[in-house]
């Protein structure tokens, strides 16, 4: 989605374009009045930027076109056309030497006050051909603060040509298969010629359209024709507001052509219709001179003009319903085979959902709206320099720097509060070491006064005893000899901690033991002989049957004593890793005589490695600094 804005008095457009930049769909057309810039009592307004602006900015809110990409168009009356040859035909050199070019071309206006674009009509090896565009900085930078005070985002500025040759060139008679071609355009105050070939624009000249001066012929100048379109801008004022105050009391119908759309009063910029009927209403002698006159400029354009063809049919826009009848008599005129007469708009399509008003500026601005769809024959933007859009460091100065001084003065005013607070606590620490009686003195003369200096004491004693001076850290002073004292009372009081190793609890691996034992089924001639626990080591010694008919063995799993023995055990290690290093190992003594009934046992030792007891580690202390001075 695209919109272009037109902002002339007496009213603001603005269009809004859809699809893609070959097959664009107007969606639709707003316009709305602006209201001239006077007080109650009849004088100007003195503030006129705050008088437009909420004029442009209640039209944006009521009609909701605050989204989307969005373009400015320049009006014809504040835009200049100068041709420029030039000896070089690249961009960057153009670009350096463009305003000192202009600045000779316009001499009564400062190049100061001018945006400046341009077109490339001709490249030559030696040198290249430019329609320049001049723009009215300050009639940009009214519209464009109101625009962006109602909440609008501008990407570009362009002027009414660039957006007359934007639409035109998509209509099926200008395309690039067709012949060359003299294309007249008339829209309200202005008239184009264009000459084409193969949908390339050779030459380009912009003048007062003639119907405004009363088709005064070609004796008319450029002054004249000016003046009369003041006068013509004047008086179309004079009725907006008789209309607008008839309109108030009665109901006024429409003539047709016009849509409902509209304001209550005629523009200068006059649509089609409305021109076709000014034209119909001409004597045939004023017609005549009209088609005179239009020839003259014509000629006078491809005369001014270095092109290497010659154009062979007319195409002629913007003239209404009397289009035809003029195309015919133009290309008379002017010696040329033919005259098309075509209606701009048709380039785009509404598939029925808008009723396109009739509106002089309706198809420039149109054209100007597909620079959002990608189409932008001419790449003209007067939004640059001072213009341009401000980046985000741009908008974001004042704020940052203002935060950054709220920064500074508040990160001044913590740094002087704990500056002087730290002073004062360091005072306040001197102070409390260095009080009569201070804590040497509690130290040596009351904590042990009554400690027998005769008796041999342990260097951890002796160390408690002594006082630690640090004369560059009061506060460290302090803490190192209270810490000296706390660990001195608790000693006394018994509740020091020592690092001795645990054993291993005997107790519980002889339960461990037993119920293993038991678990394992032991025979008639099993004999527990032995159970050492110690050097982290279990050991054990017992008996194990060899005298085990099958009959016993079937309650056992088919499993021999000693076998099963050592699968209970290492079991047990396996199923306790915290007590219990590794595995058992199994080793057989000397057999025993022959008991009882000739029964026989091996003696089997077991040793099973027990986890080692860790060494316990001391208690944390409040302070690890190393006091000083000891």
């Amino acid at each position: 989605m695209t919109i272009a804005f037109s902002i002339d008095f007496p009213r603001i457009v603005a269009v809004e374009v859809t699809g893609s930049a070959k097959k664009p769909r107007l969606k639709r057309v707003a316009v709305g009045e602006l209201a001239e810039p006077r007080n109650e009592d009849g004088t100007m307004v003195a503030d006129r930027q705050a008088h437009l602006n909420g004029q442009v900015a209640k039209f944006i809110k009521e009609n909701k076109l605050a989204s989307g990409k969005q373009y400015l168009l320049v009006g014809p009356d504040a835009m200049r056309f100068r041709d420029l040859r030039l000896a070089f035909s690249d961009k960057r050199q153009i670009n350096r030497v463009l305003p000192f070019q202009v600045e000779a071309l316009i001499p009564n206006v400062p190049i100061e006050e001018m945006s400046l674009g341009y077109i490339s009509l001709m490249k030559e090896p030696e040198g290249s051909l430019l329609l320049v565009h001049a723009a009215d900085k300050g009639y940009i930078r009214q519209r464009l603060t109101a625009l962006e005070e109602a909440g609008c985002s501008i990407e570009a500025i362009d002027s009414h040509l660039s957006g007359t040759l934007n639409l035109g060139l998509l209509h099926p008679e200008l395309a690039a298969d067709k012949p060359p071609t003299l294309w007249l355009d008339f829209a309200g105050t202005t008239a184009a010629v264009i000459l084409l070939d193969h949908g390339n624009v050779q030459a380009a000249r912009v003048f007062v359209s003639p119907y405004l001066a009363g088709a005064s012929g070609a004796t008319a100048t450029a002054t004249d024709a000016k003046s009369v379109a003041d006068q013509a801008r004047r008086e179309a004022e004079v009725r907006a507001r008789e209309i607008a105050a008839k309109n108030a009391t009665d109901s006024v119908t429409l003539p047709s052509g016009d849509s409902t759309s509209l304001p209550k009063g005629e523009s200068v910029n006059m649509g089609a219709a409305q021109v076709a009927d000014r034209i119909r209403h001409m004597s045939r002698d004023d017609l005549m001179k009209f088609i005179q006159r239009v020839g003259i400029e014509a000629r006078r354009t491809l005369a001014m003009s270095r092109h290497d063809v010659e154009p062979v049919r007319l195409v002629v826009s913007g003239l209404g319903a009397q289009g035809g009848d003029l195309a015919t008599l133009l290309s008379n005129e002017l010696q040329l085979e033919s005259g098309t007469a075509i209606a701009l708009m048709d380039s785009v399509s509404s598939k029925g959902e808008v009723s396109a008003p009739d509106l002089g500026e309706l198809t420039y601005l149109t054209g100007v709206a597909l620079k959002g769809l990608g189409r932008d024959l001419t790449g003209i933007d007067f939004r640059y320099g001072d213009l341009a859009p401000g980046t985000l460091l741009d908008y974001a100065r004042t704020p940052l720097a203002f935060t950054a001084t709220l920064a500074l003065l508040f990160g001044g005013i913590l740094f002087l509060v704990s500056y002087t607070h730290v002073r004062r606590y360091e005072a306040d620490i001197l102070y409390l070491r260095d009080q009569e009686p201070n804590l040497r003195y509690y130290f040596d003369k009351v904590a042990f006064k009554d400690v027998d200096k005769t008796k041999k004491a342990s260097k951890q004693v002796l160390a408690e005893r002594s006082y630690a001076v640090d004369e560059e850290d009061a506060a460290n002073e302090i803490t190192t000899n209270h810490k000296k004292l706390a660990d001195h009372q608790k000693r006394l009081e018994g509740k020091t901690t020592d690092n001795f190793e645990r054993p291993v609890p005997a107790d519980v691996v002889l339960s461990l033991v037993l119920k293993t034992i038991s678990d394992a089924k032991p025979s008639y001639d099993f004999a527990l002989l032995r159970v050492d626990v110690k050097n982290n080591n279990l050991n054990l010694v017992f008996l194990a049957s060899q005298s085990e008919t099958p009959e016993d063995l079937k309650g056992v799993g088919g499993v021999k004593e000693a076998d099963r023995m050592f699968d209970a055990f290492r079991k047990l290690t396996r199923s306790d890793p915290k007590m219990f290093q590794d595995e058992p190992k199994l080793s057989y003594g000397a057999r025993t005589q022959p008991g009882p009934g000739g029964r026989n046992a091996d003696v089997v030792t077991l040793q099973i490695p027990l986890v080692k007891p860790e060494r316990k580690k001391p208690a944390a202390t409040t302070s690890t600094t190393k006091p000083k001075g000891t």
